[in-house]
């Protein structure tokens, strides 16, 4: 017996009138899918995020010269004794962050002037100051056009002091300072490479990393000299091999206008000197780097300079810098998920080339030396971290002769534990 459709005649007309349209939309809905699909693989312009969330929590033994409340470790105060002998600066402190967490943005199109372009954006919560902390604020912002040989970067970057390829594996903020160099700035930067040879010319300004001076901490004295910090630097990169030699040049000019109200003719110029090199075997590596640095407190080094001569009548000045040593060793392994490593810094005031016999403007040009030591471990599973790094520090508060070199020392030491957590994106 045959089996009557139960439903309806005008629900019947109106499911094959359903259907009629529905095969049509749904085919006109893909083809429009594969043609936005065959556009984006067309397109030539593309943008990619990526980052990291990170938490840290510090400990100190002592009360420290710092930075992002604390965060960005430099050294242990001097002590200050109250009348009964005690250190008022030794009481510990503890803290926890969230401020290092960021973000990038990298974005490419279409060659310009026969060069692959890129435009890339970096910024994180750690502001411009303690003051801001929280904030966001720009770490890097630049346009890299890349040629065969020649590279042309502009906007704002590492300074050449401070290569990325050289940065200390720390979990600390300060990625080494005082010893290593840790500046950001405005520039425009060449490279040419040539085989295992890279050359380097960079003409930079000042920004979030400036130098003192008599109208305290800014970016006047570099862009009163008109001439921009020059830099010029020389790298060797093997498969298993990156070193090089640097030399940088700063002019300062630290009044426009005497004491006596005359108009100053004043300048002061900063040499400084590097050598670095890099050693990745495979599952060790090692990093180590030297500078001679004068007026290097604009990369959270030691250093400034001095009044050396005055006018008695138009009070003009003439200045000098403090010349400062730095040198810095990092040791890692790689044995899968552990990540064992160690830190060592030492730095050395060695004073004025000429008598200074007025103001000097320089950061805690009281410490003769300072070192430290920083052992560190990390455990890593996919794109999570965990890191522990004990960090001690160690300064020798004295006096200073003539020549602003520190005499009758004592050294001040602070011990840090320092723990994160990183979640790379």
């Amino acid at each position: 017996m045959q089996k009557q459709n139960t439903l309806p005649y005008f629900a019947r007309k109106k499911m094959q009138s359903f259907f009629r349209l529905l095969i049509p939309a749904t085919c006109s809905l893909l083809l429009s899918f594969n043609q936005l699909s065959a556009q984006q693989e067309s397109n030539p312009y593309s943008l990619y995020f990526a980052g990291f969330v990170r938490a840290d929590a510090i400990f100190d033994s002592r009360q420290v010269v710092e930075a992002r409340e604390g965060f960005l470790l430099f050294y242990p105060k001097k002590p200050v004794y109250d009348r009964n002998g005690n250190d008022l600066n030794a009481h510990p402190t503890f803290n926890q962050y969230a401020m290092t967490t960021r973000i990038n943005a990298r974005a490419t199109g279409p060659d310009v002037l026969g060069a692959k372009v890129l435009g890339f954006i970096e910024a994180d919560f750690t502001g411009a100051s303690n003051s801001e902390n929280n904030s966001f604020r720009l770490r890097h912002g630049y346009i890299s056009l890349q040629w065969k040989k020649t590279r042309l970067l502009a906007g704002q970057y590492w300074h050449p002091l401070d290569l990325p390829e050289m940065i200390p594996n720390v979990l600390s903020l300060n990625t080494g300072a005082p010893f290593h160099s840790f500046s950001r700035q405005p520039q425009l930067r060449m490279d040419y490479r040539t085989g295992i040879f890279n050359l380097v010319a960079v003409a930079a300004a000042q920004r979030d990393y400036v130098n003192n001076g008599p109208q305290g901490s800014t970016s006047v004295y570099l862009r009163n000299s008109v001439i921009p910090n020059l830099h010029g630097q020389i790298q060797v990169k093997t498969e298993k091999i990156f070193a090089g030699a640097g030399i940088d040049f700063k002019k300062l000019t630290p009044r426009l206008v005497t004491d006596s109200l005359y108009k100053a003719d004043e300048s002061l110029n900063c040499l400084s000197y590097t050598v670095f090199i890099s050693w990745n075997p495979g599952k060790a590596a090692i990093k180590t780097q030297y500078v001679y640095g004068q007026a290097l407190n604009d990369h959270l080094m030691m250093g400034g300079f001095g009044v050396s001569k005055t006018d008695p009548l138009t009070k003009q000045r003439e200045y000098s810098p403090l010349n400062y040593h730095s040198v810095w060793i990092n040791t890692q392994l790689n044995l899968g998920q552990w990540q064992p490593s160690l830190f060592a810094g030492f730095t050395k005031n060695d004073g004025s080339a000429e008598e200074l016999t007025g103001p000097v403007y320089a950061r805690d040009a009281d410490i003769g030396y300072v070192y430290r030591v920083a052992p560190m471990i990390t455990y890593i599973t996919g794109k999570f971290s965990l890191i522990a790094e004990m960090e001690y520090t160690t300064a020798a508060y004295g006096e200073n002769d003539e020549k602003y070199r520190v005499i009758s020392s004592r050294e001040t030491g602070n011990l840090r534990i320092g723990l994160g957590a990183v979640y790379s994106f």
